[in-house]
């Protein structure tokens, strides 16, 4: 049995985060429970029996947004606390090596936060900076700065922050938590890329970064601090000439294989790591359902797709020695669902 945790974006009292259990022998979902929030929970993470969820602001006013920490039991999620900031609507968070901190990216406004954890609560906000910037997709999404991923590095020097507006990696130091900002280890991208999530290999080798608006993987060497290009890869096929969206990216705890979902083409993307350049092969493309905006892999062996406009989490099955990757029938109701936690 594996229990996974989902957030939702629906908007009504169905809102908020999803505990569910996934019984891989009868392959059947069920959710165990249901923990209501007033604002939008963007991203969850687990840390051992912690969850931390970031939040958009559904309600409109300078007491919505922020961050939340609870203590995962069998049945319940229970509220260690919540710390509002200011209306402050997140997307993404990380946690520091040590857990003395956590970081998150504000979407919106285009900043980076780092705040203090004391006993798994967000005891006090350090500080943000704020990003600069724009891209040549201003109609839409790059009229300004707009984080969308922060991570730590591999080898804990920097938290990165991934700038959907402003096509860049911006780089951090974080001692004590305090964020600055590191120019030369900083990396600018090719304008209206639209980077969103970037992921490392398991060595700390290799960089994989999604771009949401030009729907491409790019490959990077990670040495002496400093990004490398290996390869551009596309997510999408050549023909399909619709609207499409680069979001999630996932590797399998191999590292053989690499996962990207796509929203408007409405597929998983799958391929085949090469440990030694860290470069990709495309294999094939399964589809699922609309938007799917995040998923998981458990044991190598299943995806978790939340195709957030079809309303459910659908299960796809791994064979990672054959390369086989299979849609099912098997779904899970849940309204708007944006991440997948285990």
């Amino acid at each position: 049995m594996t229990t996974c945790y989902v957030s939702s974006y629906a908007n009504n009292e169905a809102k908020g985060i999803y505990m569910i259990h996934f019984d891989e022998h009868k392959q059947l979902f069920k959710i165990v429970l249901h923990e209501e929030t007033l604002d939008y929970p963007s991203y969850i993470i687990r840390k051992n029996q912690t969850l931390y969820a970031c939040f958009k602001n559904a309600r409109g006013s300078n007491v919505g947004g922020g961050l939340g920490s609870y203590h995962i039991t069998e049945h319940a999620l229970l509220l260690n606390n919540a710390y509002n900031s200011s209306g402050r609507s997140y997307t993404h968070l990380c946690l520091s090596p040590d857990e003395d901190y956590i970081f998150s990216a504000n979407y919106h406004v285009g900043a980076t936060a780092s705040y203090k954890l004391d006993n798994h609560q967000i005891i006090e906000k350090i500080g943000a900076i704020r990003h600069t910037g724009s891209g040549p997709d201003v109609l839409k999404r790059q009229e300004g700065p707009h984080v969308h991923n922060v991570g730590i590095t591999p080898d804990h020097k920097y938290v990165y922050a991934v700038d959907l507006g402003a096509d860049k990696i911006v780089m951090y130091t974080y001692k004590e938590g305090k964020l600055e900002e590191q120019n030369a280890s900083t990396l600018v991208l090719t304008p209206g890329s639209g980077p969103r999530h970037m992921i490392f290999s398991n060595d700390g080798r290799y960089a994989y970064l999604v771009c949401e608006l030009s729907n491409c993987i790019h490959v990077y060497k990670y040495s002496d601090e400093r990004f490398h290009l290996q390869q551009i890869i596309s997510t999408i096929p050549r023909h399909f000439k619709d609207f499409s969206a680069a979001a999630a990216i996932r590797l399998t705890q191999s590292g053989d294989h690499l996962f990207v979902s796509n929203r408007g083409h409405n597929s998983i993307a799958m391929y085949r790591v090469n440990k030694e350049t860290g470069k990709l092969t495309l294999l094939y493309m399964v589809h699922v359902g609309k938007e799917p905006r995040d998923f998981n892999i458990i044991n190598d062996q299943y995806l978790i797709v939340a195709a957030q406009k079809s309303n459910r989490i659908e299960l796809l099955t791994l064979d990672e020695e054959n390369e086989v990757l299979k849609q099912t029938d098997i779904t899970l109701d849940i309204e708007e669902p944006v991440c997948v936690c285990i």
